[in-house]
């Protein structure tokens, strides 16, 4: 049985919205890692904070960052996110029965320590790991042809019904 469980999808269609529903069906006790959260301004989006399952949040990127590492409009700021993303994923890696990882994108993947993280729990999950990986990142192909690796991919027509679909097979395996 897979222990992977990854969503995939275009820009914007609900894969983060889909992780915190998943939190919540499967309950929040039983999880650990971080999801991902727009910083938006009145009428775009400026940035993404990453949020604990346990409720810490630091920002990610932001338009308004100085930081010399940018993806697109927005600079990243990775001491930040390794502080707050890495440790709550090697925590859970140790305490809980599924580890969050939300997103396996670009500007997490400017980060070695998570790149490590990311390359060690799809080569070897301690436990259920249940993520979103973009499908324009690099290291795509690599994690989607992983035998440990279920790829679901979300866009409109399914993205209503998709998590108490995958609820239920996190259900059966853990």
């Amino acid at each position: 049985m897979k222990r992977v469980l990854l969503l995939t999808g275009k820009p914007s269609a609900g894969k983060s919205t889909a992780i915190r529903t998943l939190i919540d069906m499967i309950g929040a006790d039983k999880c650990g890692g971080f999801y991902t959260e727009e910083i938006r301004g009145a009428s775009d989006r400026l940035g993404f904070r990453c949020v604990t399952v346990a409720g810490e949040s630091a920002e990610l990127a932001h338009t308004d960052s100085a930081s010399p590492l940018r993806v697109g409009r927005y600079g990243v700021m990775l001491e930040p996110f390794e502080q707050l993303a890495v440790r709550s994923v090697r925590q859970s890696m140790r305490q809980a029965q599924v580890t969050v990882i939300d997103e396996i994108g670009t500007m997490q993947l400017l980060s070695a320590p998570f790149r490590e993280l990311v390359e060690q729990l799809i080569a070897d999950p301690p436990h259920i790991v249940l993520g979103t990986i973009g499908l324009d990142v690099p290291v795509f192909g690599r994690i989607r042809n992983n035998p440990a690796v279920a790829l679901y991919t979300l866009d409109e027509s399914n993205r209503d019904a998709l998590p108490a679909l995958l609820a239920a097979d996190l259900a059966e395996r853990m």
